[in-house]
């Protein structure tokens, strides 16, 4: 597509000269996008019925263009604009020429996990045994392709091209818990392609409802856990292959919000051990004063014992002698008392270290 660049006043001139949807058919642009593209720039346009005026010759009246602080503003009428991030970020995988969203119409040699899954699905269909899916896929990688084998070709087509395209972004297939999953940014998206299944309710002539399951010609391609699945099924307008860009940005998208919020959540939790750590160390500082204050007090008393003792010793040895009962038992007594009071005195031969 030629790049349209414009100046304001030129667009200006361009909408009152010719109709909308004459302009976006030259230009191959949307009616709608063009008419965004004046509303945003202050460019006003001509109103309903002017152009019928300008056909029967009736007069018509131009509104002037407003003066703006950037007038001079070059407009590029090639600029998509986008409901969210996530249809930008399609439309821009969409134009990465190192990515193939084309599903090819045959494919001689499939991706050895298209390959392998393609082998074990015709090992269930022609098992006597009746194996079931679930059944492989506990005991091997087995890609979540649940279709008939009408459809079983166009869907590891399909898978094929998107097992590449997620390669090619540096990203990879993985298992876990026996199902499929992408990986980007280290997280993972479980994935799911199956046949679209409706279901239909009968009555009987006795008023009971019945259901059947009936399936269709559809493939239903599914991203995400049961809580947040987005869905992609073929339509009267697309199929599922038309919808490649938009399944891996959803992909890379749901990958990314877990990535931000587990990374979040360290960081949260890191401040969390933080503080806790910095209450912990308050407590033990408080605690070892505590013990101080506590070991402080209990010297004081024991001093004021041990003091006290002392002195009852010497008034007691006084005593002794001029009584003149200062015989071996006493003399016994005493030393053993004061070597009690020596120990019980905070002072005496201590380490000052640990008072």
């Amino acid at each position: 597509m030629k790049k349209i660049v414009l100046t304001r006043e030129e667009l200006y001139d361009l909408v009152w000269s010719k109709s909308i949807s004459k302009i976006a058919k030259e230009f191959q642009i949307e009616p709608q996008r063009l008419k965004e593209i004046c509303k945003e720039n202050e460019i006003p346009l001509p109103s309903r019925g002017h152009w019928s005026k300008v056909r029967f010759k009736k007069k018509v009246v131009k509104t002037p263009l407003p003066i703006i602080e950037h007038d001079n503003l070059q407009i590029d009428l090639n600029i998509k604009k986008f409901r969210t991030d996530y249809h930008k970020r399609a439309f821009e995988l969409a134009q990465r020429q190192d990515l193939n969203f084309k599903v090819p119409k045959r494919i001689s040699r499939y991706h050895s996990l298209v390959n392998a899954s393609k082998r074990l699905l015709e090992d269930i269909d022609n098992s006597e045994d009746n194996f079931k899916f679930w059944e492989v896929a506990q005991k091997q990688n087995l890609l979540p392709i649940h279709t008939d084998t009408k459809l079983r070709s166009r869907a590891l087509r399909f898978m094929d091209t998107l097992i590449r395209a997620v390669e090619a972004m540096d990203c990879n297939i993985s298992f876990y818990c026996n199902r499929a999953h992408v990986e980007m940014f280290g997280q993972k998206t479980e994935i799911n392609l199956r046949q679209k299944v409706y279901r239909i309710r009968e009555k009987d002539k006795t008023g009971w409802s019945r259901q059947s399951w009936e399936e269709s010609d559809k493939l239903e391609f599914q991203a995400g856990p049961s809580f947040n699945q987005k869905s992609w099924i073929d339509n009267t307008k697309r199929k599922i292959e038309e919808c490649l860009p938009e399944i891996i940005a959803w992909i890379e998208k749901d990958c990314r919000y877990w990535h931000d919020l587990r990374a979040k959540q360290a960081i949260e939790e890191n401040k969390r051990l933080l503080v806790q750590q910095k209450l912990e160390a308050i407590k033990a500082q408080q605690e070892q004063e505590q013990t101080k204050v506590s070991r402080l007090f209990t010297n004081v008393e024991n001093w004021n014992k041990a003091e006290l003792a002392s002195r009852y010793l010497d008034k007691m040895e006084k005593q002794a002698i001029l009584e003149n009962q200062l015989n071996s038992d006493v003399k016994d007594y005493i030393i053993w008392a004061r070597k009690v009071v020596s120990e019980l005195n905070p002072l005496i031969d201590k380490d000052w270290s640990e008072q």
